[in-house]
């Protein structure tokens, strides 16, 4: 048998392989047409037995036992200040995790209050209009008394337009008066958000545990609304987690029975409940939770360790059955060979029942125990030796083949816009504080950009003054009897007197409505470019000159400009970075001396180990870095506020990447130590067997369609018996799942 590719990190191995419960028989296969001689021949005498089992189908899934997280996250968009915490940090709950701006924050305040008085403004006015408008269009309707037969009967053509207009404007004042209330509803769900970090900026801890996972600030300071800003986890409480399985790819929720197998003995499963709620907002956010099981039982988990978890689907339960190849039909009738007591072997119809991919039930013409014949085309040994099944531990290592002291909170400083370096007033290895002065920079898109908010401030007030002035011009106009009473007047020979003041008034009326509608958005409109020239403004010297102040305290780690160098919006300008710690980061990326896989890093609570000097040194994993999935999966948390789909950000490491700390703490000298070792693929008691037992079948009829079975001594006979494997081989070993068990007997070739 070929070894198989090992295939995405050791989380989640899912086996696409589907097969039917009962021992004996193997591959896909169809039932045999009638051969031509009486009785069938193979290369020699196979027989198995008839049993009772189950007919169905089975899937497995790896899951990996890990510490349950607990997210914590800002509900709205902010900009991270500081975070106080690292990986591999002890907190308890309530404890402060991190701070944002909260200047930024009242400046969002401020703008959705201002929102929200424009909102409600604008939405009374326009209420307005629409009603004056609806009084305009009826009084039009409904006038007819004094008109001649003529303009009556004119009257009466546009009085249909009129009901018409009037449905179409109520309609719309219901439809208006709903996305009124919505937006309103958003705006004060954003409000309470930013007054709640105004009144409290500091993240604080949600759950007592081990800090696992920081967003790393190296690549700016804005967060997302949900976003993981720091993960906690639990360390006491694990989860049986099926990586790689997210919540919208999971097939097996109406399977009869799920059970996980943990040191040989088996538990009974549950998976974790999803709402329909977490399902949209997971399809909304493009952010999947993985599948995870639980027992009642309380398991003695080990953190890191992989467990099968079994997922069996019923159609026949203690069912008599034999293998679909040892069935043969003439017509309707179906038939099987029996061996009878003096080792030859009979024809005998048979009913049969339910049916799976591999196997049969039958109702009536054979007992248990009887032997029948199927077709094998596979030599059954004879001259072999006995290998008795064992359950024991199966590991695959990686290895972390690049690793280097963390640094505690490090801040890249990005430049915000494009232009050249005025001078850097600070140098590599220098103490900062809050506040001190880092760097000038020139930028003629500053400068510019005063002078554009300028003049879009001049062009609002400009386009507002042409709106005033001509709504001025038509009240002139209907006042003084201008084009619209002419208009009239060449209508109506005889005008109504009290029509016309009637006409005037509402016509008046919408005018000076209008006036006020675009008065507020006028108003509102400059205090956004004002307070936008302000922010272009801040820390401008009116030259396009733009300083910039640490927002933190630490030691500048790294200088990437100097005076004159010409940079673009988002060019690294300087590092500042924190303390030193205890930490050693681990990096999983392509090495000539190790077998990597560098899709798998080690996991949470997982015991890992490095080579110096001929000493194995040892330590624990205590967090992990966002990459690919991990930076893709989507967490699942519930607070006051509601559900929430949360998400890690890519650390920007490009390669997958951990924390561990060592037993002893961290070497004075690492250039001799060896890389770090971790568990790729780590199993405890469970069955595994030389590869060379092992045989593969391919199905003539679907060259695709390839299982594996081995030869069981089951008494005096010896028989196929179907396997499921793992996708992992270990030097002349191979793990199987299902099949097989301890104390089973099999035939290992001589």
């Amino acid at each position: 048998m070929k070894n198989i590719n090992l295939l995405s990190m050791k989380k989640l191995a899912v086996l696409g392989i589907c097969v039917s419960f009962v021992a004996g028989g193997c591959g896909k296969m169809t039932e045999s047409s009638l051969p031509e001689l009486e009785e069938p021949v193979a290369l020699n005498e196979a027989y198995r037995p008839v049993e009772y089992s189950t007919i169905g189908s089975m899937h497995v899934l790896m899951a990996t036992a890990v510490p349950r997280d607990y997210c914590n996250y800002y509900s709205a968009n902010v900009n991270i200040s500081q975070i106080y915490v690292e990986p591999g940090d002890i907190v308890n709950a309530g404890d402060v995790l991190a701070v944002c701006d909260v200047d930024e924050a009242k400046k969002q305040l401020q703008e959705c209050k201002d929102a929200l008085a424009h909102e409600n403004e604008t939405y009374e006015i326009s209420a307005q209009i629409s009603e004056t408008q609806i009084k305009l269009w009826e009084s039009q309707a409904a006038d007819t008394d004094e008109f001649s037969t003529e303009q009556i009967e004119k009257k009466e053509s546009t009085e249909e337009d009129y009901n018409t207009q009037i449905a179409t404007e109520q309609e719309n004042e219901r439809y208006d008066k709903q996305l009124h209330e919505y937006r309103v509803q958003k705006i004060n769900e954003q409000m309470a958000l930013y007054q709640q970090i105004v009144d409290d900026g500091t993240l604080k801890a949600a759950h007592s545990g081990l800090v696992t996972y920081t967003k790393k600030l190296t690549g700016g300071r804005s967060a997302a609304a949900y976003e993981n800003i720091v993960i906690v986890s639990d360390t006491d409480d694990l989860v049986l987690d099926i990586k790689d399985t997210a919540i919208n790819e999971y097939k097996y929720s109406d399977y009869d029975k799920k059970y996980v197998i943990v040191d040989g003995e088996k538990y009974d499963v549950t998976e974790s409940q999803y709402t329909s709620e977490v399902l949209v907002l997971s399809k909304i956010n493009n952010r999947y939770p993985d599948v995870c099981v639980e027992s009642r039982e309380k398991l003695f988990l080990t953190a890191g360790q992989m467990y099968p978890v079994y997922f069996e689907k019923t159609k026949a339960n203690q069912a008599l059955v034999v293998g679909k190849d040892s069935i043969y039909k003439d017509g309707d009738t179906r038939y099987v060979y029996v061996k009878n007591d003096e080792g030859g072997r009979e024809k005998r119809i048979i009913t049969t029942g339910e049916y799976d991919e591999n196997y049969t039930q039958v109702t009536e013409g054979l007992k248990e125990g009887e032997l029948v014949y199927y077709n094998s085309t596979d030599q059954v040994p004879t001259r072999y030796s006995k290998y008795t099944v064992t359950r024991s531990d199966f590991d695959i290592a990686n290895y972390g083949v690049g690793y280097s002291r963390s640094d505690a909170g490090t801040i890249t400083e990005t430049c915000d816009y494009e232009g050249q370096i005025v001078s850097v007033n600070v140098k590599q290895d220098d103490m900062v504080e809050n506040g001190m002065l880092l760097y000038v920079v020139d930028t003629g898109e500053g400068k510019a950009a005063i002078t554009e908010a300028k003049n879009e401030i001049d062009a609002e007030n400009e386009s507002y003054a042409h709106k005033i002035a001509d709504y001025d011009k038509q009240v002139k106009d209907l006042s003084e009897g201008g084009s619209s009473a002419e208009e009239n007047n060449k209508q109506d020979e005889k005008p109504d007197t009290a029509y016309e003041e009637q006409q005037l008034k509402l016509n008046l009326q919408l005018l000076d409505l209008q006036k006020k509608l675009a008065g507020a958005d006028h108003t509102y409109q400059l205090s956004r470019l004002q307070s936008a020239y302000d922010s272009i403004s801040a820390g401008n010297d009116g030259k396009g000159n733009i300083s910039v102040y640490a927002k933190n305290d630490g030691k500048v780690s790294k200088v990437s400009v100097k005076a004159g160098d010409n940079v673009e919006e988002g060019s690294d300008i300087l590092q500042i970075t924190g303390n030193s710690t205890d930490v050693l980061q681990v990096l999983v990326k392509d090495s000539n001396n190790y077998k990597v896989y560098t899709d798998n890093i080690a996991d949470v609570g997982e015991r890992v180990s490095l080579e110096l000097d001929g000493t194995t040194i040892y330590g624990n994993c205590i967090g992990f870095a966002g990459y690919g999935r991990q930076a893709q999966r989507g967490y699942i948390n519930q607070d006051d506020k509601g559900v929430h789909i949360t998400g890690n950000t890519d650390s920007g490491y490009g390669n997958a990447a951990f924390y561990i700390k060592l037993d002893n703490g961290i070497p004075d000298d690492l250039t001799r130590a060896s890389a770090v070792k971790f568990s790729y693929v780590s199993f405890k008691k469970v069955v595994v067997v030389p590869t060379s037992i092992i045989h593969k079948q391919v199905n003539p009829m679907d060259k695709d369609d390839i299982s594996y079975y081995v030869w069981k001594i089951d008494g005096d006979s010896v028989v196929k018996q179907p396997v499921i494997l793992s996708d992992y081989t270990s030097g002349s070993n191979t793990l199987v799942l299902y099949g097989i068990d301890e104390g089973d007997e099999i035939c290992l070739a001589s």
